[in-house]
């Protein structure tokens, strides 16, 4: 792409941006958790609305218990001679999938009303960084291209409902993205992002439950021959807790019930751990640190159960994943907007699924902010024009 098409595409782009900041906005005052499926299929129906109006072709799949995937695609636009079309990037024909997701991690109505506010050049609310300016972002690029009249592959949007959760679609989702990527020659996730940093790997998620049983008793009367689920589960806590490694698997007992009331010694203890993993052999090793410490009991008359409630694949640092990577790094030092280094992170993401596909893929390319899954999320503005230039450049190359 030379200067002049350049300057004229950020121009369009330019124009376009309050429209899309507008849409961010919309879709943010849309609140929908992961749970929530008439909410959920709310934020759905405004993006199917926007989706139509630029020209996209729009299939809703539908699950029971979960909010609506959504599968928007812009056609091929072919050079005059007819050829598919191939950038610098892979000769390969093929086209680029755009992922995102629309659920959000707070109840609605947590944020009060208004849901979103701006002040300072921000917004600030629930999901407008993580990550409903990506969606806006995705669907902006997509009518850039449209308008522009420049040859470009096919894209693909392929949008999540239950990103944040994953219990809800449960296998459908992986299922989901593994049929709506499959045949691209790169995927790009329009993840919430950090000024200068782009995501080549992700670590995965393993949540397990672990449900420990003792034996009930008056605490005053009979404490010696009763016991206590709640002590048992502290030494579990602190075991698990253990296998962390900095740089390596994280075991997180992030939630944890048990008792009924304070003069009894608790019969029942739950607990749920979020694990996270590098890659496969990581996996079954920490399915087999969760049975150990499970089965073993410190508090005599304990006993103790695990299941796995949600397994999210790693997305793995590969060669394509970097390759793309550079391109994309290269692109944005080309217009000078952003200088971009890479990482490797611990959260979990979409971007997993092309990966295993064999897919190129990076990820956290979408609008910048920060506070993701707290009250004081807040996402730049101005970073929505920025990385739609940064983005539709790179997907021109590819």
């Amino acid at each position: 792409m030379d200067t002049k098409t350049r300057e004229a595409l950020f121009q369009e782009i330019d124009r376009l941006a309050p429209e899309y900041v507008q849409l961010w906005k919309e879709l943010c005052l849309r609140e929908g958790r992961s749970d929530e499926i008439e909410n959920l299929n709310r934020v759905a129906d405004l993006i199917v609305e926007r989706a139509e109006a630029i020209g996209l072709t729009v299939e809703r799949e539908h699950f029971p218990g979960a909010g609506d995937p959504l599968f928007l695609t812009l056609p091929e636009k072919r050079s005059e001679d007819g050829q598919p079309v191939c950038g610098e990037f892979t000769s390969e024909a093929g086209p680029v999938s755009l992922l995102g997701h629309f659920d959000t991690v707070h109840p609605t109505g947590t944020f009060g009303t208004p849901a979103v506010t701006e002040r300072d050049g921000k917004f600030f609310g629930p999901g407008v960084h993580d990550m409903k300016g990506g969606i806006a972002l995705a669907l902006f690029i997509c009518d850039v291209l449209q308008r522009s009249g420049l040859p470009h592959r096919e894209i693909r949007l392929v949008l999540d409902p239950d990103e944040e959760s994953g219990e809800h679609l449960g296998e459908n989702r992986k299922d989901f993205h593994l049929r709506r990527t499959k045949g691209s020659v790169a995927a790009i996730n329009c993840e919430s992002g950090v000024t200068g940093k782009i995501t080549v790997g992700r670590k995965g998620v393993l949540r397990v439950a672990i449900d420990v049983t003792g034996i009930a008793g008056h605490a005053g009367l009979r404490y010696f021959q009763s016991a206590s689920a709640v002590r048992e589960a502290a030494y579990k806590i602190l075991a698990l807790e253990a296998c962390s490694k900095e740089g390596g698997m994280t075991f997180n007992v992030g939630r944890i019930e048990g008792g009924t009331v304070v003069n009894i010694v608790p019969d029942h203890c739950h607990m749920e751990v979020d694990i996270r993993y590098l890659n496969p052999a990581q996996l079954e090793e920490a399915k087999a640190n969760v049975d150990r410490v499970t089965k073993e009991c410190k508090v005599p008359g304990c006993s103790a159960e695990w299941r796995i409630l949600h397994v999210l694949d790693p997305m793995e640092e590969t060669e394509g994943n970097h390759k793309l990577f550079d391109l994309y790094a290269e692109t944005a030092r080309e217009t000078g907007l952003e200088e971009f280094s890479w990482q490797v992170t611990g959260g979990g993401s979409d971007a997993a699924f092309p990966v295993l596909l064999g897919i190129p893929t990076i990820c956290s390319a979408g609008t910048v902010g920060s506070g993701a899954h707290t009250l004081q999320e807040e996402a730049e503005i101005g970073s929505l024009s920025r990385r739609a230039k940064i983005l539709t450049a790179t997907i021109l190359k590819i």
